[in-house]
């Protein structure tokens, strides 16, 4: 795994983030273009009003969900540069490797 693994998902993430909220304002817009479908009589009316508080509180959610994503794609970020930090200090921590033997250029031996 490499630290560039959670910066590809940190954009992921943001790139989601901007389709959710495409496609909820899509559907969002759709159910608006309804129109008046209810009706005008008593429970036409308390329809509409417990259909309304419905609506905003769905509305209030999803930007909630949607508000999210940034947070998330910022800690995916931390946790590249917590990666990159620990993994340099892992080969940092390697033992040194001594030069390679050599051979003696008369009998071919190790010197």
């Amino acid at each position: 795994m490499y630290g560039s693994t959670f910066t590809k998902a940190a954009g992921a993430l943001l790139a989601e983030r901007t389709e959710l909220a495409t496609d909820i304002r899509r559907i969002l817009d759709a159910i608006a273009a309804l129109g008046d479908f209810a009706g005008t009589d008593g429970t036409a009316n308390t329809f509409r009003k417990s259909y309304s508080t419905a609506l905003n509180k769905a509305e209030t959610y999803v930007e909630a969900l949607r508000d999210v994503y940034p947070a998330v794609a910022d800690r995916l970020d931390d946790m590249k540069t917590s990666f990159d930090v620990a993994n340099w200090a892992t080969i940092a921590s390697l033992p040194e490797v001594s030069d390679p033997p050599k051979l003696s250029p008369k009998d071919g031996k190790l010197t």
